[in-house]
């Protein structure tokens, strides 16, 4: 598998995975996203677009750029601001995050995105992460954008939110930029995915093998952090809906 050695260190566990799952036919793709989502109200079709695109290209997305050779996600007006939102002008950083799958899809009949982030084993849930901007202009707009998600989700839930860059970091961009793109008027269903059965990655963190175990290391890990009754909720952000859902899927794979 010429598209393995590609990804290098990244040969096993989730990230082939999300490979393998936007890999086929646009209607293979569009039928598995759509399931994974799980949700009357969430369509994925052959016309919608994603990234990876399977084995032919496997670069996640960045949702304020278009990949070189690709079909941006989003219009060119939501990127920029989604830029200007992020990242700290004359910083030099000009990296976001990086999403294992990202979609077009129609949510309640609008288009929207559909934004994945997958894990294949316990050890990749990480409350020590911390944001890795190196100079300090870049670490500030973060921090604001994050503490702005906060107080957002905060006023959408009635409840406490507390995402933060020193702490969860991940999980802290994951909410802050499905917050962001909804208040941008884009529709976003936010799926955490629980691969089952990634038993080559048992050297690393135990797999999740039963739905059960994704559910419970999940909250165990966001409990502190998120407003736990967002999960299966749609919340409204001014007029736009965002879904947060978990979700699991055994996805094959036999690492070469």
């Amino acid at each position: 598998m010429d598209w393995l050695e590609k990804l290098g260190k990244d040969d096993r566990g989730s990230r082939p995975r999300c490979v393998l799952l936007c890999d086929g036919s646009a209607d293979q793709v569009a039928r598995r996203l759509t399931e994974i989502a799980g949700r009357p109200e969430v369509k994925i079709s052959a016309l919608d677009r994603w990234q990876p695109q399977g084995t032919a290209c496997l670069q996640e997305a960045q949702l304020d750029k278009a990949r070189p050779g690709g079909t941006a996600l989003l219009p060119a007006e939501t990127r920029q601001e989604l830029r200007k939102w992020w990242l700290a002008e004359g910083s030099g950083r000009r990296r976001t995050p990086n999403w294992d799958i990202a979609s077009t899809c129609r949510i309640s009949g609008r288009e929207g995105l559909l934004l994945v982030e997958a894990k294949a084993h316990q050890g990749e849930l990480s409350s020590r992460d911390k944001c890795g901007a190196k100079s300090i202009k870049s670490r500030e707009r973060i921090v604001h954008a994050i503490a702005e998600a906060n107080a957002g989700l905060r006023k959408v839930t009635g409840n406490a939110w507390h995402l933060s860059a020193e702490h969860h970091y991940q999980l802290a961009n994951r909410f802050a930029w499905s917050w962001k793109l909804a208040k941008l008027k884009v529709p976003v269903v936010l799926v955490y995915l629980g691969f089952l059965n990634a038993f080559e990655m048992s050297d690393q963190g135990s797999p999740f093998q039963y739905r059960s175990d994704w559910s419970d290391v999940l909250h165990d890990y966001c409990s502190d952090v998120i407003d736990m009754s967002c999960w299966e909720r749609t919340l409204d952000v001014d007029g736009t809906p965002m879904l947060s859902l978990m979700r699991t899927r055994a996805q094959p794979f036999e690492p070469q």
